[in-house]
């Protein structure tokens, strides 16, 4: 199943979905739950959802950007439709977005659509610091708007919206999200699906990239058994493999559409209950 989720991340995880398929149904009865505390796009997320292999999933990212775009869907489903139908797909309007992410700060609809619109229009799906598809002269192979199929679009966020009451948003700081996770989750029948920042270079493409320090944080969190089920996705990076070492690591290769497609190495790390 391709990814059914309206926006595209670089080196998104939506292709594990059967892996985690396996993992949901290992879970020890329904309802089940699933959680990603840095959830952008939320490609295998909103693909368990699809298949009903989950009763609920809670999406969290601390972006106001990303919050705003996830906010705006599952609250506004019909007008944030709309809006992709009938918003002129152009330079103009790529430019008037950007301005909009680039000033705003609290979560609004404004911010959702234009987070959205730069995310569908903008090289790799990067919203900010990167150049829109085609280049600004339009010269390219491709246009502004060939990752802009309008009715495909507006149909996965009507769906979405049809499932706001499956669906849980929030907008913490990861490590807040995940300490806060045993009060409000049945955590026995939760799978958190935590897939941060690259160490190498997460602060490149995302606004709330990880330090040291919070890498170190979130493993500590992860392996002190407070939260028995739980994936971890990471950069091959010899930090990671040092703060996992008592875990399962196995290779992952992940296509990043950066410019050029490359393969990156990635790495997928299990709980000792996998």
């Amino acid at each position: 199943m391709r990814s059914i989720s309206p926006f595209r991340y670089p080196g998104g995880k939506a292709f594990l979905y059967k892996y985690l398929l396996g993992r949901m149904e290992s879970l020890p009865s329904r309802p089940r739950y699933y959680a990603e505390p840095f959830c952008g796009g939320a490609g295998a997320a909103v693909i368990l959802l699809k298949l009903d292999a989950v009763d609920q999933i809670h999406l969290n990212d601390a972006d106001p950007k990303v919050y705003s775009a996830w906010k705006s869907i599952l609250e506004e489903p019909d007008r944030f439709a709309e809006a992709i139908l009938e918003t002129p797909v152009d330079l103009e309007t790529w430019h008037a977005s950007r301005r909009i992410v680039e000033s705003g700060s609290g979560a609004s609809f404004d911010l959702g659509f234009a987070t959205f619109f730069l995310n569908r229009t903008s090289r790799s799906g990067i919203v900010i610091g990167a150049g829109p598809i085609g280049g600004y002269d339009q010269r390219g192979n491709w246009k502004i708007d060939a990752r802009f199929n309008r009715d495909a679009l507006a149909e996965r966020v009507r769906w979405l919206g049809s499932m706001k009451n499956r669906i849980e948003l929030t907008q913490e700081d990861a490590l807040t999200f995940l300490s806060r996770s045993p009060s409000r989750l049945p955590i026995n029948q939760t799978l958190f699906f935590v897939d941060p920042p690259y160490v190498k270079a997460g602060g490149r493409l995302y606004l709330n990239a990880m330090n040291e320090g919070k890498h170190i944080a979130l493993s500590d969190m992860l392996q002190d058994g407070m939260l028995p089920h739980w994936i971890l996705t990471y950069d091959d990076h010899p930090l990671i493999r040092s703060l996992y070492s008592q875990q399962t690591i196995n290779d992952l290769a992940v296509t990043y559409s950066l410019q050029k497609k490359r393969k990156e190495r990635e790495v997928l790390i299990n709980d000792h209950a996998a």
